[in-house]
């Protein structure tokens, strides 16, 4: 967290605030959140915005870029007035609605006296400067290039469990656990079934489940789930948690056939499925 769709909601939501602005000054006060010289940067003006994967990026106006990684509990909130930056909630992780609060990190402003604050409780999401995008290895899931023969290759080649492949992101850049959980659920495939052992039908439901997710994800502004670590630039929640599948959902009835919703562990990660619905068949 946050995923495609969140970053990709941070993204659409300081498009029209901050494109154009002049960065007057960056305030690192936690030096591990901030890689680089912040002096590349400071003077330029945001040219655009991009967003690769779960990376945020600004490109500015000496082609130099601000990279982004939220990574667990990552947050970008956005000020018209830095000196005085009230928001209409209590920002998740601080006990406060004003900013700079203490999980501050990293202060961005501009020249207008406007501003964005990098949160983050666990301090592994990063800001870094640097002369080109920082963009994944990955294919990301809203680029052209991720077809359905791309995708069919990557699962046939590895015996992961898809669950693992599919937040790979040297494979498929933007997928987290919660769209991962739910793309699979819609598909009607295990979390712990190997990728090689899927069917073409599976795949191409796979496919388009994942796609959809994404999609309605966006349109939903991202999840703020159980923790509420996600928030948008003006302070407020994504809506996605409301349409969960399965995601968060354990010994709750499945949305199609009502039997309990069961949790397991891969990677240090929970995956949460229907075990009528999504039926692992061992071979042999």
């Amino acid at each position: 967290m946050p995923e495609l769709p969140e970053v990709e909601s941070i993204k659409n939501s300081l498009s029209s605030k901050i494109i154009n602005k002049t960065i007057d000054e960056i305030n690192i006060l936690s030096q591990k959140n901030f890689i680089g010289d912040k002096n590349k940067v400071i003077g330029t003006k945001i040219t655009s915005l991009e967003r690769h994967g779960k990376v945020l990026i600004f490109k500015v106006s000496n082609n130099y870029f601000l990279n982004i990684h939220f990574k667990l509990s990552g947050q970008m909130l956005y000020a018209d007035n830095i000196d005085s930056a009230f928001y209409k909630n209590i920002i998740p992780f601080t006990k406060t609605n004003k900013m700079p609060g203490k999980t501050t990190r990293v202060i961005i402003k501009f020249t207008d006296n406007s501003g964005l604050f990098f949160n983050d409780l666990r301090k592994f999401g990063w800001i870094k400067v640097s002369k080109k995008p920082l963009i994944p290895k990955g294919v990301d899931v809203l680029l052209k290039n991720f077809t359905l023969n791309y995708f069919e290759k990557i699962i046939l080649a590895s015996k992961k469990p898809i669950k693992i492949l599919l937040m790979d992101q040297d494979k498929i850049t933007g997928i987290g656990n919660i769209y991962a959980n739910d793309s699979l659920f819609k598909a009607k495939i295990h979390p712990l079934k190997k990728s090689n052992e899927l069917t073409k039908k599976e795949i191409n439901n796979l496919y388009q489940s994942i796609k959809e997710e994404i999609n309605q994800g966006i349109k939903d502004k991202g999840s703020s789930g159980a923790d509420e670590a996600f928030i948008l630039p003006d302070g407020s929640k994504g809506s996605h948690q409301r349409h969960f599948l399965v995601y968060q959902r354990e010994n709750k009835p499945c949305p199609r056939c009502k039997t309990l919703i069961k949790r397991i562990k891969q990677n240090g990660r929970s995956s949460f499925f229907c075990p009528k619905c999504q039926k692992l068949v061992e071979n042999g």
